[in-house]
């Protein structure tokens, strides 16, 4: 299991393997305490404690676990971390519901355009299984709402790929939270592979555009610190078109 991997002060990211690549959850280091941003695939929750352990942290030392969306890749190991650790879990109220269902995909999910994502699509609803272990959601991270960690993250609600996401704004350090909004992929910003709404996604993507930020984090893909915010610029202004 590799180890998270530092990208600024009191900030780690872990990449945990998932059907077709890799997840994303990071570790928010402070005198306070240990927030967590993501839980990852289902049984990956040794993974995510030993990434802590790799810290110097325990998992009693976790009072906050913040979930970007309910996607089994995000979302899938909140009930196992949740009794290990007693942190309080945080989440949009729409993706809340359907945690505490243990629904990992909505009817509505499809594939973004182009033949890799339909492919990748395709294959990953045959892999990854369509619920999780049903999960309580303690705090509702609604849009513009400030969660109480490290000076505050505002919560920022971008849904398309999925009608809860949210994103996080860490002020104090300069730091954007793009959830799935956007990937980095091989070389390169990409859309996600999935999508419910192409016209909400869009604007998610233009909203995000109008934060500060010197750090971008992904949901899939390494954070980005080397001129982050102008690369994002222009990645948002292909896709306005």
């Amino acid at each position: 299991m590799p180890a998270p991997r530092l990208i600024l002060p009191g900030l780690y990211e872990l990449a945990l393997p998932i059907p077709l690549g890799s997840v994303n959850v990071f570790f928010m280091l402070t005198a306070g305490g240990v927030t967590l941003i993501d839980t990852g695939y289902p049984d990956r929750g040794a993974g995510v404690l030993a990434g802590l352990a790799a810290l110097g942290r325990q998992p009693e030392d976790v009072q906050h676990i913040i979930i970007t969306h309910h996607h089994i890749d995000h979302a899938g190991n909140i009930a196992a971390l949740q009794a290990r650790t007693g942190a309080a879990v945080w989440m949009h109220p729409l993706d809340a519901e359907q945690v505490g269902q243990g629904q990992a995909l909505r009817p509505t999910a499809h594939s973004a355009d182009g033949w890799f994502n339909r492919l990748a699509f395709g294959v990953g609803k045959l892999l990854m299984p369509a619920k999780i272990t049903p999960a309580r959601v303690d705090r509702l991270a609604t849009d513009g709402a400030v969660i109480p960690v490290a000076g505050g993250l505002e919560v920022i609600h971008i849904p398309g790929h999925s009608a809860g996401q949210i994103g996080l704004r860490w002020p104090a350090q300069q730091v954007l939270f793009a959830a799935d909004a956007v990937m980095y992929r091989g070389k390169g910003l990409q859309s996600p592979i999935v999508l419910e709404d192409k016209t909400a996604a869009a604007h998610s993507l233009a909203r995000l555009d109008r934060c500060q930020f010197t750090t971008l984090c992904f949901g899939h893909g390494p954070a980005l610190s080397e001129n982050a915010a102008t690369v994002f610029h222009r990645y948002a202004a292909v896709q306005a078109g």
